[in-house]
């Protein structure tokens, strides 16, 4: 794929309707990492790893130390014209929840959400040069963002884990990526409209609880598709 430059695509216009075009495919987590190791991806961009806390995670979401109690966010519907919403509507399609389950099996991190219908993915691929028993980074080829809600996960056996976060934008680009380490102590609830993954638990099995807005609106990235590279995420910070 061309190199990200006005010169070699044309018009910015032609490049947002080149990147559209790109990113039509089906919900996240259900393209395949086969090709990961290709070298026509060249080097994956390496994501900034942050440890977790209220200040660290300002804007993106909050920290949530009851699962019970954290309420979440619903958005309202968008008013289409003049007329606005009326207040206490356009915010009634409720919530799902259930566990948020993975597995790594060799090289590959599985997870599935039971709250979602079609809810199992493949999230991540190991690089060569990581072991499955020292797990130090992972492949990420997408990310998704929900329109419609906050999206909560809670470590329910206090298993450490790691939270791929961008600020909104439909422009969104690697660069703007963030990994946020959380010690397992808490879990996050995420905003409407931040770019995510499922997270990446540290140990080999770990059970999440999960509490997401029911309409489950997803706008996907395609790293590879449209930027020519997969992200390469930490899962552990450096010592």
């Amino acid at each position: 794929m061309q190199n990200r430059h006005w010169s070699t695509i044309g018009t910015p216009i032609q490049y947002k309707e080149e990147k559209r075009e790109r990113s039509k495919k089906t919900m996240s987590g259900h393209a395949s990492y086969d090709d990961a190791f290709d070298t026509k991806y060249g080097y994956p961009h390496k994501v900034p790893l942050l440890i977790a806390d209220e200040k660290t995670l300002r804007g993106y979401g909050n920290i949530v130390r009851c699962f019970e109690d954290e309420e979440i966010e619903i958005t309202t519907w968008p008013q289409q014209g003049w007329r606005p919403v009326e207040p206490g509507t356009g915010k009634c399609g409720g919530i799902r929840s259930d566990n948020f389950v993975y597995n790594w099996e060799g090289e590959f991190l599985k997870a599935w959400n039971r709250a979602v219908p079609n809810g199992q993915y493949v999230t991540g691929r190991l690089p060569r040069n990581v072991e499955p028993n020292n797990r130090t980074s992972v492949l990420v080829r997408e990310a998704n963002y929900h329109p419609d809600g906050g999206q909560l996960f809670f470590p329910q056996n206090g298993d450490a884990f790691v939270a791929l976060l961008a600020l909104p934008t439909d422009d969104v680009t690697p660069e703007h990526f963030r990994a946020f380490y959380c010690d397992g102590t808490f879990g996050i609830q995420i905003h409407a409209n931040i770019w995510h993954q499922p997270v990446y638990p540290i140990a080999d099995n770990a059970t999440f609880l999960g509490k997401q807005g029911a309409v489950h609106a997803c706008m996907v990235v395609d790293f590879p598709k449209e930027f020519g590279k997969y992200l390469s995420v930490p899962l552990r910070p450096e010592k």
